[in-house]
């Protein structure tokens, strides 16, 4: 099942490596394999998906209509197409589009509304929510960089950042609440754990997970190249900017791919061998972490999703390296690697 909703999330939007980040793997750094497609599950998550938007849309709250419109978004989508890479984009839903500006219209400063009007949503809804979300946590940068722009402005916006917080696990919650306030049928209860018990709870928690994972992680690419070591080596005060956004990510993130990302960042701009061998280290443990994670998961009932779903409930795990460092504990697996593991490249 967790498969399966993973792929029907990026049905929305083209699915890449960020996508599958957020999902524990028994396989470091190689995507999940393909599953056979499911007619049935796929019928079962489009009419759900579509009765869950109509609800939440009906009570006029701006964070039920903009989470409402990405569903329906969703349940619109062609997922063999999305399948396929096909970069086509969904013809524009007339009622979703509305139910966006109302969501707009009423968010105000709610950052987790800002944010999900930021997923998704047209480049000027998107700037305006994301210029918002930026507005109630001036320090954050994840609202920077969902926001965009020039990379110039945006590392020196970046310098007043103190974390990178993108509330992932605050808006994951979040989704599953909304979502079990539509339960399925009991067809699609059947077509969607094809085979498996369906828990509501889990089903909940794993669909907000993949949406989440599909949806709302930054486009990084630009920044990417703004700081990599050609271009921050030749200006010392892009180079200073680049290490102060790395080092939020890398030390602050609530996501592991904001973290290992960050490392990334990190070991690009390093100067001296010492600094690269710091990073390396660095990344050695989380690439254990991240490896015994998957592992640990994958000898679970449905993939570890029951242990998902209860860490999800803790208001003790706050980000995704709690999550983690609680499974591994969970699975009686040390929290750093052997001496002289390396993972496979």
């Amino acid at each position: 099942m967790i498969r399966f909703l993973l792929a029907a999330a990026c049905a929305l939007v083209l699915c890449s490596p960020i996508a599958l980040a957020q999902v524990p793997y028994a396989d470091f750094d190689e995507a999940p394999a393909e599953q056979p497609e499911d007619a049935a599950a796929q019928a079962a998550w489009r009419s759900w998906s579509a009765r869950s938007a109509a609800a939440l849309a009906e009570t006029g709250q701006p964070r039920e209509l903009a989470f409402a419109a990405l569903l329906r978004g969703l349940a619109d989508a062609d997922p063999e197409s999305a399948a396929a890479g096909s970069s086509q984009p969904v013809a524009p839903d007339g009622e979703a589009s509305a139910w966006r500006r109302d969501a707009a219209a009423r968010a105000g400063n709610d950052a987790l509304a800002n944010a999900l009007l930021a997923y998704g949503a047209d480049e000027a809804t998107r700037l305006r929510a994301a210029q918002r979300w930026l507005g109630a946590d001036p320090q954050n940068l994840a609202p920077l960089l969902v926001r965009g722009g020039n990379v110039d402005a945006l590392l020196a916006d970046a310098r007043v950042a103190t974390r990178f917080d993108l509330g992932m696990l605050e808006q994951v919650r979040w989704m599953q609440t909304a979502l079990l306030r539509t339960p399925p049928t009991p067809g699609e209860r059947a077509a969607l754990a094809d085979a498996d018990e369906f828990v509501p709870a889990e089903h909940a928690a794993i669909t907000a997970m993949g949406l989440w994972a599909a949806l709302a992680f930054p486009a990084l690419e630009p920044l990417m190249r703004g700081c990599d070591a050609d271009a921050a080596g030749a200006n010392a005060a892009r180079a200073r900017d680049c290490r102060h956004v790395a080092s939020l990510m890398a030390n602050t993130s609530d996501t592991q791919l904001g973290r290992m990302l960050g490392l990334a960042l990190l070991e690009r701009l390093a100067s001296t061998q010492a600094e690269r061998a710091d990073v390396q280290a660095r990344r050695r443990i989380f690439d254990w972490r991240m490896l015994q994670w998957g592992r640990a998961s994958a000898t679970l009932p449905r993939e570890g999703a029951a242990q998902f779903a209860r860490l999800l409930a803790d208001p003790s795990v706050r980000t995704e390296a709690d999550l983690v460092a609680r499974a591994l504990q969970e699975a009686g697996v040390p929290s750093e690697p052997p001496t002289g593991w390396q993972p496979t490249r």
